[in-house]
């Protein structure tokens, strides 16, 4: 299945709402794994967007939410 720009919006907004319900390195890993399984399907899918919209950066948990995606 080819994932679209859509489909990786609506990802990132379930994965926030899920943000303070989980433990912070369970919430990572599985951001970590759904950025690699879209990069498998798209070779031009941005990790470091993506992770930023489910309110991840390069240091941890960022209080942001998936407001990278829109505009």
């Amino acid at each position: 299945m080819t994932m679209t720009r859509k489909s990786y919006i609506q990802t990132a907004n379930i994965l926030a709402g899920f943000i303070d319900e989980i433990p912070q390195n369970t919430y990572e890993d599985l951001v970590q794994e759904f950025s690699e399984w879209f990069k498998s399907d798209n070779e031009n899918f941005d990790f470091a967007r993506f992770e930023k919209a489910c309110g991840i950066d390069e240091i941890g948990l960022i209080p942001v939410g998936s407001e990278m995606w829109k505009g």
